[in-house]
């Protein structure tokens, strides 16, 4: 569904503002939030989202108010609305406010958020600088934190540490780390599920289980994901309606709907019902999920299921060369075998094709680290993973020339990791606090 973005806002409305034109921009902007909340939440858009026809539902919000109405806090409010949906139109609509207010720095801020997130760091900084000198930031500590990490991108490790010093992270952490969802995420469960949706319409079924997969583990941010209960009615009432209930199909997605309620052994008893294990079944969801399970019961090998099934395996991650999961399978078992050279090969798929760091993290793994190939392959591989922790560690550990680069490299890396180190043991201050004493051996 639509949400505004809270970042901004949450920071906005509790923000007691001096000057009379921000006060008056927020109680235009509150006027429109109140129109667009209300149209948002009317039945007619919640059924198109559980539809699957998120694409629809942002068009219906976009034409709400006709463009020649449109003034610079609808394009504010449609830019927040829009941030996770629709980035690209939540882009446009906020350069519009700010042709049309660029002095304003709330504004300001909000551009910094969307070029900051495109990796536009000095733009970023520019905007973040805006705002910071309006005054508006003075109870905001998130901007102290987003310019930290983009002067740490620039490499301005002096200013990051002194930007750094205005989070007073001990106190602030918890803000300041879920305010890295904002930056770092980029999903986009809507319209990965209409485009779920109109393959399962038409003529691929069996993608059902990828769309209860979805919207049962459905990401509100990196920490907390929840099922989707109106969207997982709606998935049971789509099988039904094109699907035979007598059908092989109809029963493989209703083992995948049933999945989590039932045991490991269970699960892999229907599955021998269906035949699963003579003839697999056109789903990489289903294979990864079976699989998992077939293994966790001895029910099979991974040698013994790679035998049997590697050509159909293959054909399958031939016909869909995008879908990773088929690439996750074939990963693990020829992981599992030792067959280095074709895991190799998958590798170099998911990381070039399917863009996906932990197999540019394993294909390095597969090199010398004496090599040059190595060494090209990580220079590579970190221009298309700058916030990889793994190989960010892989840079470290080698890095002769540019230790300083690496080092500061290694702390940006964690802002767009906190996900990972949430319960610790070290979090983004115990980073800055290594760079800063790092920085300071090398510079002695």
């Amino acid at each position: 569904m639509f949400r505004v973005q809270c970042l901004l806002l949450t920071f906005f409305l509790s923000l007691n503002l001096n000057a009379s034109d921000l006060s008056a921009f927020k109680s235009e902007m509150m006027k429109q939030v109140d129109i667009y909340n209300a149209y948002s939440t009317q039945p007619e858009i919640e059924k198109l989202f559980v539809e699957g026809k998120a694409s629809v539902a942002n068009q219906k919000l976009k034409t709400l108010v006709p463009d020649h109405e449109k003034t610079k806090y609808d394009y504010f409010v449609l830019g927040n609305m829009l941030f996770q949906n629709d980035f690209e139109a939540s882009y446009n609509y906020m350069l519009k406010a700010e042709q049309r207010d660029p002095d304003n720095p709330l504004i300001s801020f909000e551009r910094a958020i969307h070029e900051h997130r495109l990796g536009n760091y000095a733009k970023a900084l520019d905007y973040y600088l805006r705002y910071q000198k309006s005054g508006a930031s003075k109870v905001n500590v998130i901007p102290d934190a987003y310019l930290t990490h983009v002067y740490l991108m620039l490499g301005q490790a002096d200013k990051a540490l002194e930007s750094w010093k205005g989070v007073n992270f001990r106190r602030t952490h918890t803000a300041v780390e879920k305010a890295m969802y904002t930056i770092f995420s980029k999903v986009n469960q809507e319209s990965d599920r209409q485009e779920l949706i109109s393959k399962i319409r038409l003529g691929e079924p069996l993608r059902l289980c990828d769309l209860h997969s979805l919207d049962s583990n459905w990401e509100i941010d990196w920490w907390n994901h929840t099922p989707k209960k109106s969207y997982l009615e709606y998935d049971q009432k789509l099988a039904e309606s094109i699907l035979d209930p007598a059908s092989a199909l109809f029963k493989y997605v209703q083992l995948c709907q049933s999945g989590s309620k039932i045991s490991d052994q269970q699960y892999v008893d229907e599955l021998n019902k269906l035949g699963f294990f003579s003839e697999l079944p056109e789903s990489s969801e289903l294979i990864y999920e079976s699989l998992r399970r077939a293994i966790s019961t001895k029910h099979t090998t991974p040698d013994a299921f790679l035998k049997t099934f590697e050509d159909k395996l293959i054909a399958f991650s031939e016909k869909y060369p995008l879908d990773r999961k088929y690439f996750d399978v074939l990963a693990f078992l020829y992981s599992s075998s030792g067959n280095k050279e074709k895991l190799k090969a998958i590798d170099r798929h998911g990381w070039k094709v399917l863009k996906l760091e932990k197999y540019a993290q394993s294909y390095l793994a597969s090199l010398d680290p004496g090599s040059d190939e190595y060494m090209t392959a990580l220079d590579e591989s970190l221009r298309d993973f700058p916030f990889s922790i793994g190989l960010n560690i892989y840079r470290l550990s080698i890095e002769k020339q540019r230790t300083r680069d690496a080092f500061i490299q290694f702390a940006a890396a964690q802002f767009a990791n906190v996900k990972n180190n949430w319960a610790g043991p070290y979090r983004l201050n115990d980073y800055m606090t290594n760079l800063k004493y790092e920085l300071e051996k090398l510079d002695k």
